[in-house]
């Protein structure tokens, strides 16, 4: 059982954020994750991903009652964090086909870095550091990285893989990049992609928003309140 260590001086543990990053990489360095490098990639990408999620669900909600171990192992549904309201105005952005997304969202020139991610498309231009032709997921630009991150494949033949035939935790692990994506801070929702993504997840959303809230007298769904 893990003991979170004291803040010096006082009684009080300190917070999990504080401790739990070099408790990994300590980990890590003395080998007591005997995995390869890709899976360390992964399950370090996942955590940090994870934590983002938790930190912009504090900022965007006070009330937000989900405790960051319930995100981190991944115990939460990623599709709250989706909003019915939001994506019925995103149903009047434009729409790209992947030869349009990589020819005006490659980050080259004048143009802004964007990706695409379970139908819908994000301008991560302020994340040129990451994603533009020097960062780390350069490859990312201009694709649909619904398959690449659901299955933690960063070679350029799985960035350019389709998403087609995901099951299960594969899919469980899109909508949970899905959820990064839309509520970081500096990311804005700018188009979707061509195809049956969007109006599939849009479906889904008004299931969920059903099961959680119920529809009025006249059978109109009731938008989620988070």
């Amino acid at each position: 059982l893990l003991v979170a260590p004291l803040r010096q001086g006082t009684k009080e543990p300190m917070p999990v954020v504080a401790w739990i990053k070099p408790l990994i990489v300590a980990c890590l360095s003395v080998g007591v994750l005997k995995v390869n490098q890709p899976k360390i990639d992964r399950f370090l990408m996942a955590f940090f991903r994870d934590l983002g999620r938790h930190k912009a669900r504090k900022r965007a909600n006070a009330g937000n009652n989900k405790s960051l171990i319930t995100t981190l192992l991944r115990k939460d549904n990623p599709m709250e964090d989706i909003m019915i309201e939001q994506e019925d105005e995103s149903s009047n952005l434009p729409t790209y086909t992947p030869a349009e997304l990589l020819e005006f969202g490659n980050g080259l020139g004048d143009h802004p870095i964007l990706i695409g991610i379970m139908g819908r498309v994000y301008d991560v231009s302020s994340g040129e550091r990451f994603y533009g032709p020097e960062g780390r997921y350069s490859l990312f630009a201009g694709h649909d990285i619904t398959y690449a991150l659901s299955t933690g494949c960063r070679t350029k033949e799985c960035v350019e893989m389709p998403p087609n035939g995901l099951e299960g935790k594969q899919i469980l692990e899109a909508k949970r990049w899905l959820s990064f994506f839309h509520m970081h801070d500096k990311y804005p929702l700018v188009g979707k992609l061509e195809g049956n993504y969007f109006q599939d997840l849009l479906s889904e959303l008004v299931d969920l928003s059903i099961q959680q809230n119920g529809g009025d007298s006249k059978g109109n769904i009731q938008p989620p309140i988070f």
